[in-house]
């Protein structure tokens, strides 16, 4: 009956695995502060547009409630 030989790792061989992925973390951890800030900057100019719209309207109503109180259209 052959014995069988384990592989012993060493703690090289570990550190290197671990700084590989740590490296692969800290480049997804990158990407994705990327993303957020990309989203943060779409959602702000969502607010802008939502508000903009919103003065307009308001701005439409006032001159329509303004001229049917002076009587402008019939």
């Amino acid at each position: 009956m052959p014995k069988t030989v384990k592989k012993k790792r060493t703690t090289k061989t570990n550190n290197e695995v671990l700084c590989i992925k740590l490296d692969n973390i800290y480049s997804i951890l990158e990407k994705n502060s990327k993303d957020i800030e990309e989203l943060k900057e779409q959602v702000a100019m969502g607010k802008g547009g939502i508000r903009a719209i919103f003065v307009i309207g308001a701005l439409i109503g006032v001159i329509l409630g303004v001229g049917k109180y002076f009587k402008f259209w019939s």
